[in-house]
């Protein structure tokens, strides 16, 4: 945007270039000549993050959510599943990413929508389906995982904060009590079975926490490297909006790839290429910068970011049991700015700088 164009007018450009309608399906009138496969965008691909509760069974110290709409209600799920309805006939790929609060404490409505997804597959062989999961695994049971692996959910991002006595300040349940046990538990089991999932252990610090891992690094490389299913990342914790943000420190940029190095190397010494050790891409593209990809959360808003919750710019749309989508005119524009004119700072997080 130069500086004799307003805010206004250059929203009101992205509007003319790249709109969604009712369902979701986007067109790229005036952007022939960018390459939008380049950056994964495509009518034939659907990516949906569904929040079917925004309640958790944890209290995180960093956590910026504030739990106070529930359980999804009936008529939500019944848009989402005409919404699939509606897109599938004509899609390659269908992703939905499973989120919260805690998707587990809905398990029930993570199933249901699930196994519609993957019955759309057999009516429906163009459609390939994939299903993941950030939870923070307190739930996640052997039982669980199976059922969850048989509805098409088979990657799942979970965190830990460090070893027991590090994890058990941070990551506590509702009622105080400690979580690190159980979480770890459930990982033995997966990594005891056969079940055809992979597992991203998420790796939080902070500059009070990151020379307390060691103990956990230990742990992984003994259990959890041999199994191919496990890769990790290392995370520092950001300020996102908690209520402790204030008391919670944390690193400069430079300060923080310094950090995830010294972890990385500590965990895969010489074989830092490792597949199983995930780096974020300097070209990554958030899906919230991408318009195929929607947030549907427990009340039928339909949002761009899983950070910005309660930031009214969020609100995109309304989902109706229809499975339409009722367009607040001049939401979408700001989230897929970035497309214009392809700068990856603002692709990488159009949270940033949001007009």
């Amino acid at each position: 945007m130069n500086s004799k164009t307003t805010k206004t007018e250059f929203t009101a450009s992205i509007n003319e270039g790249l709109s969604i309608n009712e369902i979701g399906k986007f067109s790229s009138a005036n952007l022939e000549n960018i390459n939008l496969n380049k950056i994964g965008i495509s009518n034939q691909f659907f990516h949906l993050i569904i929040l079917p509760t925004e309640k958790c069974n944890f209290r995180c110290t960093y956590c910026y959510e504030e739990f106070a709409a529930g359980r999804m209600n009936k008529e939500t799920i019944i848009g989402i599943k005409a919404l699939l309805e509606r897109r599938s006939a004509d899609l390659k790929y269908l992703n939905i990413d499973w989120f919260g609060g805690e998707p587990l404490v809905a398990k029930d409505v993570v199933l249901e929508i699930s196994e519609y997804a993957k019955a759309l597959v057999y009516r429906y062989p163009q459609l390939n389906y994939r299903g993941s999961m950030t939870t923070n695994a307190y739930l996640l049971d052997y039982k669980t995982v199976s059922a969850l692996a048989n509805a098409g959910v088979r990657e799942y991002q979970i965190s830990l904060d460090g070893p027991r006595e590090v994890h058990d300040k941070s990551r506590i349940r509702a009622d105080g009590r400690s979580t690190y046990d159980r979480i770890w538990t459930n990982l033995l089991a997966i990594r005891h079975s056969s079940l055809p999932v992979s597992i991203l252990l998420r790796i939080h610090f902070t500059v009070d926490t990151f020379k307390l891992l060691n103990p956990l690094i230990e742990d992984i490389r003994r259990e959890f490297l041999p199994d191919s299913r496990f890769s990790i990342v290392f995370r520092p914790i950001s300020h996102l909006g908690s209520p402790n943000d204030a008391s919670i420190k944390i690193f400069s940029g430079v300060e923080k790839e310094e950090a995830v190095k010294s972890l990385q190397t500590k965990l895969f010494g010489e074989h830092l290429e490792s597949p199983q050790n995930l780096c974020e891409p300097n070209d990554y593209v958030c899906y919230a910068s991408r318009p195929n990809s929607l947030l549907i959360r427990s009340n039928g808003d339909v949002g761009k970011c899983t950070v910005a919750l309660y930031d009214e710019r969020n609100k995109i749309a309304t989902l109706q049991p229809d499975g339409t989508l009722k367009l607040i005119p001049g939401r979408l524009a700001p989230w897929v700015r970035g497309i214009e004119t392809l700068d990856f700072d603002t692709l990488g997080c159009p949270l940033v700088g949001l007009p």
